[in-house]
């Protein structure tokens, strides 16, 4: 089974370091109030993984100028709240599986993150091929170079 949470973007890693420039404090009151945001969100999904995952995020976003990687840090505060409420036992390496995919998607309207999990990585080939667009003839040439 895939699950699919849709939800609004979280802070990105520029927006958490301007924050932690003001201290401590409202770095932390940024971190709780994300994690527990996505836990409350993830508790009333109702899904428990007791094994390991694999993942998937798909970031839609209107401002295509961003730096991938300062998008992908919000997954911090996704990870952290599914842990928090108890849907996978931990974050760690253990746990989460390679690869974990990140797919940027242009969008008109706000800025939102779809995270796909699933206990086996089959479905992560859906996307890469659409992302792609590779068609049937491209991936039967790609699959004669083997």
């Amino acid at each position: 089974m895939i699950y699919e949470l849709k939800m609004p973007l979280p802070p990105t890693l520029n927006e958490i370091i301007n924050t932690a420039r003001c201290g401590w404090k409202p770095s932390n009151q940024l971190k709780k109030q994300w994690t527990n945001k996505i836990a409350r969100f993830v508790k009333e999904c109702g899904f428990n993984f007791n094994e390991e995952i694999w993942i998937e995020f798909n970031w839609y976003l209107r401002n295509f100028g961003r730096d991938f990687d300062n998008v992908a840090a919000s997954s911090k505060f996704i990870m952290d709240g599914i842990v928090n409420a108890k849907a996978i036992r931990s974050d760690n390496l253990m746990v989460i599986k390679s690869p974990v995919v990140h797919y940027y998607h242009r969008c008109k309207s706000a800025d939102i993150v779809i995270l796909r999990i699933s206990h086996s990585p089959d479905f992560l080939l859906d996307n890469f091929l659409l992302s792609n667009q590779y068609s049937s003839s491209k991936i039967t040439k790609l699959l004669a170079i083997k």
